[in-house]
């Protein structure tokens, strides 16, 4: 059912309208947080692939420094987003899951994807590399997926397919962007 279900979804959608949808879905994921970051993203799509990861296995593997990688799991721990559990040799060590509707959306967004996880990495590492900012948000991934998907749209269209969230956020990342050369403004 679920390759059924995939198929689905990738055959009525464009590939910008997917994009679209994979980032509402992680936002979903990332208790409907927008301004999430690209990397937390990335850390919740590699707990999810490896069920029982510790924080060092996730630091190594994203090259991701140990401070970050602290505020970011517990961000996710706080909002809900993965479980802890004491490892059953060592108590210090700490085994983490993707739990509840962090999952649940996460799986959504997943259903994208052939390669799963793997496809979602790289579509997150391809926006960071596109954004070329010091912390990318969910926010500028989806400003950048719906001119994908519009080709052509004006700033005020663009703002209203993002969230509803403070204007002036929304208005500040658009800028951001904007003032980066990451879009353009015709």
């Amino acid at each position: 059912m679920n390759l059924m279900k995939q198929h689905a979804k990738r055959a009525m959608t464009t590939r910008g309208q997917q994009s679209c949808l994979v980032i509402d879905h992680l936002v979903e994921a990332l208790a409907n947080d927008p301004s999430s970051s690209l990397r937390r993203a990335l850390v919740l799509n590699y707990i999810d692939e490896t069920p029982g990861v510790t924080q060092t296995e996730i630091m190594r593997a994203l090259k991701i420094s140990k401070s970050a990688m602290n505020r970011e799991i517990e961000w996710l721990f706080n909002y809900g987003c993965v479980t802890r559990q004491e490892g059953e040799r060592d108590g210090r060590e700490i085994k983490l899951e993707t739990c509840g509707y962090s999952k649940r959306a996460l799986g959504e967004a997943l259903d994208y994807f052939p390669l799963q996880h793997k496809g979602l990495h790289y579509l997150l590492n391809q926006y960071i590399s596109i954004l070329k900012q010091d912390r990318p948000t969910l926010r500028d991934a989806r400003i950048i997926s719906t001119l994908y998907d519009k080709v052509e749209a004006s700033k005020t269209e663009i703002i209203e397919d993002l969230y509803d969230g403070p204007a002036t956020t929304d208005n500040r990342a658009y800028n951001k962007l904007l003032e980066d050369g990451v879009i353009k403004n015709d």
